[in-house]
């Protein structure tokens, strides 16, 4: 017999997480006194607060000894004597799905804000990690002039391996030729003396995690990325993670049993 999991606070994805685990044959508890407490991803608001779901002090009052707390960027909560925490996004191949999901949904931001297509556009992607990479392979794909910022030289050198132009983060100058920029660097990268050199239409995507790259003082429109998984792909980010809850309960369960 699978364990019963308890969801508190919701997002996009719950729905299908909820469906998935259920045909894998896990329980939905409809009260919190089972042993797992599935939260969102992420599991906390900008205030603090579990999204879409009570107060992180209330949260606190349902806990005790011998329960586990899954969700997504757990590191600012610190759980009671006894209580474990699981991040889900620990788990490396969420967290790549995650990227491939996001690489799509950047596209979907992308494509009904230009006036023009893809094809030929010039492009500049800050950041070459999981998502840069799968972002800038897809935008190459679809015929875009892709240039790619880094700090890096091993990654400067695969950028160029791979096609690209790469492009020092510390030599960003002029960014007046892009029509696009998609930053996935979770820290202030481009300056608002920076944002000034670029065309007023250039379309500036974030997709990192607060803080994000874009320091501009409100003098110009960010367009929001985060948590575009269960924004764009709701069911598919869903299946996904109802299949790291699975992978790690069921190591869990076989660790329990002495399998």
């Amino acid at each position: 017999m699978k364990p019963s999991l308890f969801f508190l606070g919701h997002d996009g994805r719950t729905p299908w997480v909820k469906e998935a685990l259920q045909s894998m044959g896990y329980p939905l508890a409809e009260s919190p006194s089972c042993e797992y407490f599935v939260l969102p991803m992420p599991a906390f608001d900008k205030t603090g607060q579990i999204v879409n779901g009570p107060a992180v002090s209330d949260f606190l009052h349902l806990l005790h000894p011998g329960m586990t707390v899954l969700g997504g960027k757990l590191q600012q909560f610190s759980p009671p004597s006894g209580v474990t925490n699981y991040d889900l996004l620990t788990d490396e191949l969420l967290t790549c799905q995650n990227a491939a999901i996001t690489a799509e949904g950047a596209l979907e931001l992308a494509m009904p804000l230009l006036p023009v297509t893809l094809y030929g556009c010039p492009v500049l992607v800050a950041g070459w990690g999981r998502i840069g990479k799968l972002l800038s392979q897809k935008l190459a794909a679809l015929g875009a002039h892709v240039t790619v910022a880094a700090r890096k030289q091993k990654d400067l050198a695969m950028i160029c391996a791979s096609g690209f132009t790469p492009l020092p983060i510390e030599a960003l100058g002029s960014l007046s030729g892009f029509s696009i920029i998609f930053n996935t660097i979770p820290a202030p990268v481009f300056s608002s003396q920076l944002l000034q050199q670029t065309n007023p239409n250039c379309i500036l995507i974030e997709l990192a995690s607060p803080p994000g790259g874009f320091d501009c003082d409100g003098s110009r429109t960010i367009i929001q990325g985060s948590g575009l998984p269960g924004k764009t792909a709701p069911k598919t980010a869903g299946f996904c993670l109802a299949q790291a809850i699975d992978r790690y309960l069921s190591k869990k369960e076989e660790f329990l049993h002495g399998k």
